[in-house]
């Protein structure tokens, strides 16, 4: 009864969503606009990989989200709703706190149009640059939501600069028992932590290249003051043609440990080059590297792991969920890459070959640290293979992925690794959007 309850709304809303279109349509020039969608997706992964796990895990996610706009003229009011459950769930199951936001205001706010950029106030989400530190999630049921000020500025040809002051929200519930329940509780913005950043972007460059540099900022109340700059720089994809991006992240600032305060020394970096065919399918055959400083020794004054701020992961690493392996921290990760797209098909191939960058500090995702460095710095082979396609045009996706994780010498033999096999994950997801 519980599963019928939650897909029956997914499927009356894909069903639905060509009538809501059309009312749209014949409404253009309304000045309400009406969005969202409807997502349910099954996912397993056997072997558990974790600290002290042993056996399999799965998930039953549903996630809907509806937003809505009605623009005044002078200024534009929103607001979007967002009801995100986990199901199939047990007590030996790895249910992360992103996985239930269950009855949620997940944006309201008011945006400012002014000759030359916008001003927002409210509650957000926000994507800004390349999404490695700021960004709202996709994969993931729940997504990364601010409150706070933020301003869109195009000051000059060539130029957008945007600039924000926030606090983030904290995702409820999280307690293992209310996880478990899909019980309902208000967000709330930790307002003892600023999130603040500006983003300039510089384009007109010979070789349509694009530049961006930024610095960000997290103040936590009696936890760490960090200072992120970055430098990207990327070329465009197109047929026929090579392309490139390069982004460097320093981090500096103070970070707690203890009863110490240590000085943080941390850096993160990517990099890709890629071909694409001038061909059906339109392939694309890239290889990348990506690289996140981990701390070289505990027992000194510096803090070297790098802290990915609010940062994506599915990008550049692959499918996330119960997958997920990999995180921008005490991480070099490397392989090939190959992409393909035609009409609504789509076909993404990667495998990375993956290491510690410090050897005596921890594997997060799976909670293994060897202080002695005597496991090895090497977690694996991740390889992933998904498939996407629309089943009906811009209606309803189904999308299929599956990996495994070939496991290393670290991940096999730190203390506390999983004995099991290596790790396979997969899953299958409909998505109706409106």
């Amino acid at each position: 009864m519980k599963l019928f309850a939650l897909v029956l709304p997914g499927l009356l809303l894909s069903v639905s969503a060509p009538a809501i279109a059309a009312q749209s349509d014949d409404a253009a020039a309304s000045p309400f606009t009406l969005s969202g969608s409807a997502r349910i997706r099954y996912e397993f992964i056997n072997p558990l990989f974790r600290a002290g796990s042993s056996g399999s895990d799965q998930m039953l996610s549903t996630r809907v989200r509806i937003k809505g706009e009605y623009d005044a003229g002078r200024f534009v009011l929103g607001g979007e709703f967002l009801d995100a459950r986990a199901w199939l769930t047990d007590s030996g199951s790895v249910i992360a706190n992103g996985s239930v936001n269950a009855a949620e205001l997940l944006q309201a706010y008011v945006r400012v149009p002014f000759e030359g950029g916008e001003f927002q106030a409210g509650r957000f989400v926000m994507n800004v640059g390349s999404g490695r530190l700021a960004t709202e999630q996709g994969f993931r049921n729940t997504p990364n939501n601010f409150e706070g000020v933020r301003g869109l500025f195009t000051p000059a040809e060539n130029w957008s600069v945007e600039a924000f002051f926030t606090a983030p929200v904290r995702i409820a519930p999280g307690d293992r028992n209310a996880l478990e329940n899909n019980t309902a509780q208000l967000d709330e913005a930790e307002w003892g932590t600023h999130f603040w950043g500006v983003h300039a972007t510089r384009t007109g460059f010979a070789g349509d290249l694009k530049a961006e540099a930024y610095l960000f900022g997290l103040n936590e109340e009696n936890g760490a003051d960090l200072l992120t700059p970055g430098l990207r720089i990327s070329s465009p994809r197109a047929a026929g043609r090579y392309d490139f991006e390069v982004e460097l992240m320093g981090q500096f600032g103070e970070q707690p440990q203890g009863a110490a305060t240590l000085d943080v020394r941390a850096w993160s970096a990517f990099a890709s080059l890629g071909y694409s065919f001038d061909a059906p399918w339109r392939p694309r055959l890239s290889g990348q590297l990506v690289y996140a400083s981990g701390d070289d020794n505990p027992a000194d004054a510096d803090w070297n792991r790098f802290n990915p701020l609010f940062g994506a992961r599915r990008g550049d690493f692959g499918t996330t969920g119960l997958s997920f392996t990999h995180f921008r921290e005490n991480l070099i990760a490397f392989g090939p890459r190959l992409d393909m797209r035609e009409g609504p098909a789509a076909i993404s191939l990667q495998v990375q070959e993956s290491y510690l960058a410090s050897d005596t500090d921890r594997w997060r995702v799976a909670n293994l640290r060897d202080a002695t460095g005597q496991s090895g710095d090497r977690i694996g082979t991740l390889a992933e293979a998904r498939v996407s396609y629309w089943l009906r045009p811009d209606r309803l996706q189904l999308e299929t992925g599956a990996s495994v994780l070939f496991r290393g010498d670290f991940a096999r033999n730190a203390p506390g690794a999983a004995a099991d096999d290596n790790p396979v994950y997969g899953y299958v997801m409909l998505t109706a959007p409106f």
